[in-house]
């Protein structure tokens, strides 16, 4: 088995530890874990949202507009006003 060494924030490390110990696993076999599944998708985005995301890439909106698009829809959704 290979090691590598990576420097993560202390925020970071802090969490991992905090689930590694509520999964009963030493935070060295929860990276390894995680880092495992992580590696065994191999998605991309694009794989992941499909023709979402390809119609996102065609229609030139930048992502601000789109999250204001997406925020301004979920409040109409909710009926609440939204105020920009």
């Amino acid at each position: 088995m290979a090691t590598i060494t990576v420097k993560i924030p202390d925020p970071t490390e802090e969490t991992l530890r905090r689930q590694a110990a509520a999964a009963g696993k030493p935070v060295e076999q929860f990276v390894s874990e995680v880092l495992e599944v992580q590696a065994a998708s191999g998605k991309t985005l694009g794989e992941i949202s499909g023709p979402v995301y390809q119609r996102f890439l065609e229609s030139g909106m930048g992502e601000e507009e789109l999250a204001e698009r997406l925020e301004r829809e979920d409040h109409a959704a909710r009926g609440v006003s939204y105020d920009e």
